[in-house]
């Protein structure tokens, strides 16, 4: 038996019109290391603060160094331009990495992979303390930016693992009430290690972190793929995977709206420093205390959303927050033509906000697509998420900082496309029934 599944033209699911298991349930019965079912749907506390710490590792690994670059610069006798690519490599390392990731956690499980990676990463960072040269600076950044990325990818598909519906999303929201406090965290704890010590020492306390994520990790997280559920780790198949995927709209749009949400984000991220300070006179301790507001407006926005879609659905909920976004952003861009500071800093909260609510549900839309790979889809969900962000952030700070002008419009344009996929309805398409 079949029942109808309303989609949209892109193929987003309205969760509000489907009824969904709170817990999937894999095979009945223990697996092979004795744990039930019922214990792979939990998700502790702890455990919860874990995968949110992971998702933020890639970005806080980015960032976290970058009070220290002049002095890396001096150290290893170069141009600030030439160590700016260490941190180009390592985005390259997080994008490249959850691609990587996806597939092996698809077919080893999520505990194996994972600790291994934190091993890895933090080695690789303990290295990168050593380096001499900006080359072997940047391969190590690579590096460590790809074992990071397995940390993003395997946390998304560890919740994938045991929740569906409302549930997901909620626990999205809820991972990112703890990623949200890297923008806080990163660039403030870089310039307080720097009075300590030197942008070498902020690498050995990212081994460290390292070291205490594989511990807590071996603790704490329990194996939620049993063996059942796993796929051969084939380079055909595994092509063939992302090729259905890539053509699939019911995971390609709201991929694509996460994406277009974060390209919104991170032009903001990048840019938003530049354009308080030189357009308004923004002081860098006043600019901190903002940007810490607008994080917090960021987790705030993610769990109103995440009750927003229970009450209405994921696309209905999508379909209210991604205006709001929009007509906030353009609020940016009236704020900029008037000449008003206060105005564009507190548009810039509503809007950051708004794409807080709005990344939890398109991320659960994309990944409830298909649990059968869901570690592959989390890859290619990341991999768009930064390879958006990653080129929609600097076309909008070629723009200039003299004005919060270009910032508004960017970010406007960015929501408004992320809005029109999930607008039309369309036809709708069979799918499997629950088992009874």
């Amino acid at each position: 038996m079949t029942q109808t599944v309303p989609v949209t033209s892109a193929g987003i699911v309205d969760q509000s019109e489907v009824d969904q298991p709170a817990v999937d349930q894999p095979d009945a019965g223990q697996s092979d290391a004795g744990q039930s079912d019922a214990d792979r749907g939990r998700i502790t506390i702890t455990t919860m603060v874990l995968l949110g710490a992971m998702t933020g590792l890639g970005p806080f690994s980015m960032s976290v160094h970058l009070p220290g670059l002049p002095r890396m610069a001096d150290d290893l006798a170069t141009s600030q331009s030439s160590v700016q690519l260490t941190m180009t490599a390592c985005v390259v390392g997080i994008a490249v990495g959850q691609v990587v990731a996806g597939p092996l956690s698809d077919a080893y499980g999520r505990r194996r992979p994972l600790l291994v990676a934190m091993a890895l990463y933090c080695a690789t960072s303990a290295v990168c303390a050593a380096a001499w040269t900006v080359p072997m600076l940047a391969g190590l950044r690579f590096a460590q930016g790809m074992f990071a990325a397995f940390g993003m990818t395997i946390a998304r598909a560890v919740i994938r693992d045991v929740a569906d519906g409302q549930r997901l999303v909620r626990l999205f929201a809820r991972m990112a009430l703890v990623s949200g406090l890297t923008p806080i965290i990163a660039p403030n704890l870089g310039s307080a290690l720097l009075v300590v010590t030197d942008w070498r020492g902020i690498f050995v306390v990212l081994a460290a972190l390292g070291a205490l994520f594989a511990a807590l990790s071996v603790g704490s997280l329990r194996e939620t793929l049993p063996p059942a559920r796993r796929t051969r780790l084939r380079p055909a198949s595994t092509a063939r995977t992302y090729a259905a995927l890539a053509t699939d709209g019911a995971f390609l749009a709201p991929s694509l709206v996460v994406g277009l949400a974060y390209g919104a984000m991170f032009s903001y991220v990048s840019s938003s420093s530049f354009v308080l300070s030189d357009a308004y006179g923004v002081s860098q301790t006043v600019f901190g205390v903002l940007f810490a507001a607008n994080a917090v407006g960021f987790m705030a926005g993610g769990q109103l959303g995440a009750a927003l879609a229970g009450r209405r659905g994921t696309i209905r909920a999508l379909r209210i927050t991604l205006p709001a976004a929009a007509a906030a952003a353009a609020g940016i861009t009236l704020a900029a033509l008037a000449g008003s500071g206060p105005a564009v800093v507190g548009t810039l909260f509503l809007t950051v906000a708004s794409i807080g609510a709005c990344m939890p549900i398109a991320s659960a839309e994309a990944m409830r697509t298909r649990p059968d790979s869901s570690g592959t889809a989390s890859g290619l969900l990341g991999l768009t998420q930064f390879a958006l962000g990653g080129l929609i952030g600097p076309i909008v700070g070629a723009f200039g900082s003299t004005s919060a002008l270009p910032l508004g419009i960017g970010m406007c344009l960015c929501l408004l496309a992320a809005f029109a996929l999930c607008l039309r309805p369309a036809a709708p398409r069979p799918t499997p029934s629950p088992a009874a």
